[in-house]
């Protein structure tokens, strides 16, 4: 992979400079879907046409966008103390987009996404990511892949990691009431059920493992910490948590993240239609 790097920063010079690198970079050679370690940082690129509503009331338009998500975990360093710079640039256009984060220190892993509105035909997609350490450490890399064309007639077109889970999604509406004696507050909510499984030769490295779901609703809900739990001794896992007034029919994009008996995060995702 063209731009690796792993260095330790001894002056403000060099961060500077690699920050200019990361804006900069706009080519490096990788495969579609990327997904795989890369040098202290394993990352994963997946992509899915959906639609975006813009406008109120009587006036509105429906946009076909590319979903892009990327998903990063601290493999040869301490997750801790880390602050992290995710861009994406379209070369050729003036559309670009720029994320801040850091690892989550139990889950070693971060996850950023972003919309791609009427994304152009035979473009590509050039995400740049740096991860910086207190202690003075730094890594950054490119990654790209050909931008999904999406339009009203392609919104199922995708092009996905390799999740090392199977992913199913069920949902059960129901109500709950936020108010207080007399005064009831009744609202619809959804109660999302999210079942994990594998392939039996990785039963022994998630049995009685760590595992997280996490959502977001693009357009509506920012990434969320859903609910945690433990694998069970076949490595399977339930987990369910509750949303309260999701916007009916819009996309609901789920996040797994399992902790494997080698100390490695691997994540699955999956998106449904939401129902209640």
């Amino acid at each position: 992979m063209a731009g690796r790097t792993w260095r330790t920063w001894r002056t403000c010079r060099a961060l500077v400079a690699s920050l200019a690198v990361l804006i900069g970079l706009t080519a490096a050679a990788t495969s579609p879907a990327f997904a795989g370690l890369n040098g202290p940082v394993a990352a994963y690129l997946d992509q899915h046409c959906g639609t975006d509503t813009i406008g109120s009331g009587t006036t509105t338009i429906a946009v076909p966008v590319d979903r892009v998500t990327l998903n990063l975990e601290a493999v040869g360093h301490d997750p801790a103390n880390s602050k992290i710079t995710a861009v994406y640039t379209i070369p050729g256009t003036s559309r670009y987009g720029t994320l801040f984060g850091q690892f989550d220190p139990a889950r070693g892993n971060v996850t950023f996404n972003y919309t791609v509105g009427s994304p152009p035909p035979g473009a590509t997609l050039s995400l740049s990511y740096e991860v910086v350490w207190t202690d003075g450490t730094y890594y950054n890399n490119t990654l790209t892949q050909a931008l999904l064309h999406c339009t009203p007639d392609s919104t199922g077109a995708a092009v996905r990691w390799n999740d090392h889970t199977y992913t199913t999604v069920f949902q059960q509406c129901t109500s709950v009431n936020l108010g207080s004696g007399t005064r009831p507050l009744w609202v619809r909510a959804e109660d999302v059920t999210v079942h994990l499984s594998h392939d039996a030769v990785d039963t022994a490295a998630f049995a009685g493992r760590p595992v997280w779901a996490d959502y977001w609703i693009p357009g509506h809900k920012a990434y969320t910490s859903g609910v945690s739990a433990t694998a069970d001794s076949t490595g399977e896992t339930w987990l369910t948590f509750r949303m309260i007034a999701p916007p009916t029919g819009a996309e609901l994009d789920i996040l797994s993240s399992v902790r494997d008996s080698s100390t490695r995060t691997y994540p699955g995702h999956t998106w449904v239609t939401i129902s209640c």
